[in-house]
Parts: C-alpha cells; sequence; structure tokens
C-alpha cells in the first residue's frame, strides 16, 4: 500500500561539536564560511578598533534568511507490516524526467500534439526510480518489488500533474496514467498562448487558504486595471500579478462548505475574465461577440490542480449537467442560485459589476449585485401595452438579455421569469410586473446587449 502527499521539507541542520574548552572546532559548515567571506572590510575595521579600544564589544551575530524549504513529494509505502517514508524533491524530479522521457510531435486522429509524451512512457521511467528510491543498487530478486514501484511511480506521476510539471493534452480524466492513449505535455513546452493562464509559473510552495488567494488576486486585477487601462499588459505590476496567479495551482478547496465554494469560484471565475481580456482580449472588443462561445471554452485556469475552462466554472456554479437528470420543473432540476448572474462578468458594458465576494455576506452581496444590474440594465418603460395583427391586446415585456441566455436558470414559463425578474425591481414597479405575470396574455422581448469592453 503506498500514499503521498505534497509538502515543504528541508534535510535537519549540521551539528557541528564544541572542543573540551567550549570553543567549537574547525570545522565550519558552508552557511557559516559564505557568511564569513560576506562580512564587509567596514565589519573588520569596526571589530579592530573595538579590540584597540579595550572594549570587548560582543560582535553582533549577522544571521541570513533562511531559505525556503524545497517543495517535496513525500511517498509514504507500507509493506510487510513495515512503514517507509520516501521524500522526493520536486525541482529535482522534474529535472531528471523531462531528460528521461521522450517528447516527440504524437498525432490523434487528425490533430498533430507537438512536443508531447505518453503518459504510460513517464510512469515506466518512474517505476525505475522508484525502485532505486527504495532498494538503491542493490541485486537480487529480494530487492525487486515490480507492482510496489509502480504504485509510487503512478502516485508520483500523478503528483507531478497536480503541482504543474506536466499537462494533460488527450486521454482519460478519471485516469489518465491508465490510459495508454493519454498525452502529455511538460510546462515548460507549453507556448504561452496555451489555454492555461496561470501556469507561465508553477507554484511550488504551500498555498494559503483558497478565499484568501482568489479574493487577493481579484482586488489587485481589478486596481490594475483602474490604474493602467490601456497598456496594462505591458506593466511589470501586471507581470507579478500573473505570476502570483499560480498559487490557485495548489489551493486545497476541500474544506470549503457549499457557502465557500459559490464565492470562490464565482471570485475565479471574474479573475479568469479580467485575465484574459488582458492577455487576449482586443482593446475595443470590436469582435468580442463573434468569439465570446471561443473565449469562455479556450481560456483555462488550473485550480486546485484542475484545468477549469470558464465554461467548467460556470458548471460548478449551476450544476446544469446535474440537473438535467431530473424531471423539468421538480425542485432538484431548478439552478441552486440564479442571483450569481447578476455577479458573473464578460467584462462587456452590459455585463454586470465586478466585485469580490465573501462567504460571510454572500446573500447580502448577490442580492444588492442583482438589484443593482437590472436597476441599470432594465431598459425604461419596459412594459407597453400593444394590439397584434389578429386585433388581441398584449402587453410587451422587456428584459435584459441574460434572462434569453440563461431563462431556465430563472424559471421553467414565462410566468417564472417574470415573478423571478419582479423580485428584484423597485416596490412601485414591481406591483405592476406581478399583475402582468399573473394576467399571462403578455409577451417577452430582449434588450440590446452592449458588447462593448468595461473592464
Amino acid at each position: 500500500d503506498v500514499s503521498g502527499s505534497i509538502e515543504k521539507s528541508r534535510p535537519p541542520p549540521v551539528h557541528v561539536p564544541e572542543q573540551e574548552d567550549g570553543t567549537m572546532s574547525e570545522q565550519v559548515t558552508n552557511a557559516s564560511a559564505e557568511e564569513a567571506t560576506n562580512a564587509t572590510q567596514e565589519d573588520m575595521d569596526d571589530w579592530n578598533q573595538n579590540l584597540g579600544d579595550g572594549k570587548k564589544k560582543k560582535r553582533r551575530k549577522r544571521r541570513k534568511k533562511e531559505p525556503e524549504a524545497p517543495l517535496c513529494i513525500r511517498i509514504q509505502v507500507h509493506t510487510d507490516g513495515l512503514t517507509e517514508a520516501l521524500l522526493f524533491n520536486v525541482d529535482t524530479l522534474a529535472a531528471a524526467i523531462k531528460e528521461g522521457v521522450h517528447v516527440s510531435d504524437n498525432r490523434t486522429f487528425l490533430t498533430v500534439h507537438t512536443r508531447t509524451f505518453r503518459g504510460f512512457a513517464a510512469v515506466e521511467w518512474l517505476k525505475e526510480h522508484a525502485q532505486k528510491a527504495m532498494f538503491g543498487d542493490k541485486e537480487g530478486e529480494e530487492f525487486k518489488n515490480p507492482h510496489l514501484a509502480k504504485n509510487v511511480a503512478m502516485l508520483l506521476a500523478q503528483k507531478l500533474l497536480a503541482v504543474g510539471i506536466m499537462r494533460q493534452v488527450t486521454g482519460a480524466k478519471d485516469k489518465p496514467f491508465d490510459d495508454p492513449s493519454s498525452l502529455f505535455r511538460f510546462h515548460g513546452d507549453d507556448s504561452e498562448r496555451g489555454p492555461l493562464l496561470n501556469c507561465r509559473t508553477i507554484w511550488l510552495h504551500v498555498a494559503r487558504k483558497p478565499l484568501e488567494v482568489v479574493s487577493e488576486l481579484l482586488y489587485t486585477a481589478q486596481k490594475l486595471v483602474l490604474k493602467f487601462p490601456k497598456d496594462l499588459s505591458t506593466r511589470t505590476e501586471w507581470e507579478d500579478l500573473w505570476n502570483a496567479t499560480s498559487e490557485l495551482q495548489l489551493v486545497n478547496i476541500n474544506s470549503l462548505d457549499r457557502i465557500g465554494l459559490l464565492a470562490f469560484f464565482l471570485n475565479c471565475y471574474n479573475l479568469v475574465i479580467l485575465h484574459a481580456h488582458v492577455v487576449r482580449g482586443n482593446v475595443d472588443g470590436s469582435d468580442f461577440q463573434s468569439k465570446r462561445a471561443s473565449f469562455v471554452k479556450d481560456n483555462h485556469y488550473m485550480i486546485a490542480a484542475y484545468n477549469y475552462s470558464l465554461t467548467e466554472i460556470e458548471e460548478r456554479l449551476f450544476c446544469r449537467s446535474l440537473r438535467s437528470k431530473f424531471a423539468k420543473g421538480s425542485d432538484k432540476s431548478r439552478a441552486p442560485e440564479p442571483r450569481v448572474h447578476f455577479a458573473l462578468s464578460l467584462g462587456c458594458m452590459s455585463s454586470p459589476r465586478i466585485r469580490v465576494y465573501h462567504p460571510g455576506s454572500l446573500d447580502e452581496d448577490l442580492q444588492r449585485a442583482a438589484v443593482e444590474y437590472l436597476a441599470n440594465n432594465a431598459p425604461r418603460n419596459g412594459i407597453t401595452d400593444s394590439t397584434t395583427p389578429e386585433g388581441t391586446r398584449v402587453t410587451e415585456v422587456v428584459l435584459p438579455k441574460i434572462f434569453k441566455w440563461y431563462k431556465e436558470d430563472f424559471g421553467f414559463s414565462r410566468q417564472e421569469v417574470l415573478a423571478y425578474y419582479a423580485s428584484f425591481v423597485p416596490r412601485h414597479h414591481r406591483e405592476e410586473v406581478k399583475r402582468v405575470a399573473v394576467g399571462n396574455s403578455f409577451l417577452i422581448r430582449y434588450d440590446h446587449y452592449d458588447w462593448s469592453l468595461n473592464l
């Protein structure tokens, strides 16, 4: 049996023995030797001056900042009633596997995937590496356990995938290294135009709490967009933020409750939107309308070791695939929180305003976002009476465009959609909308959507 974890770890400090008289021996560690060579001439002059004056002052100990512990993969091997811990340095292992695995252009049907390798080839290389880690260069059958070595190799491969050393290109998502057709690509071989926006660098540290990370990133992105509206992508501040987004690769979202996950992924969606527009969007947004479908599908973030497109984040927020399994109109087929639509932005003039959401105030913030969005985007005089060519009098109601795009998230009938809309409009207008919904003699028309950018 094997188990693994990702952690920061360092070897124990070197102990320097003392002589019988209490002084240190002549054995000097590398760190203390480096401290000695870093002493300036001014330091030495001060020391000599103190000695010459007869004032024996204790020299202030110069402490260098201790380097941060490297990221390691710890594998616990349980066999024959014994447990052995194997520690693999991620940087060292990544450099070695890049040299050991054959990288080439591989074809899947009509698509050529450049600079990729087979998952089973990586596992085979890691299997040999694990065998040496467990038994060294010892000969003999008693020092060979191919089944155990393969289990360790599979776990190592999964952890390297989790920390972003490699990225899956094709193959099964649930058990990618069991699929012989799975292709992978090393991080350094991914072009900057690849789908993963936050993987230009790999996060090799322990990540902070997920809501703390995404809230700080989104807040910083908003400030930079306001400060540098035209040339943000060329600013060093943006480069720093871009590198910082890689922390989301290793956040742990398993401890978040339903409200926490909702706030987290809502903030993630708006962060990816801002990031994608700055890096890949047009300044004026002239062609964004025609590219919207590919925009939300092709821009990804690695979040908690999983690759999410904007479309997949929407799925986490609205659970459409799960809801489709239940009878239409039943409680389980309804959107869990339709107000999220008034908080998700596409970065356009007709999109909701981007703000940072927190679990503790999420209900109040979503209510405020819905009221604000409908107040700003609901057309004035949106209810009018008209007569059809057949002579029938009907009431025409004009709603924002998102009620057309996501109408099943707001209700399963025209009356339900209109009643939901009425719950957010001002009181004097609410009664009129409810009266129209009860009358059932109305048409719904959708307002124009302004696609011009508004980050």
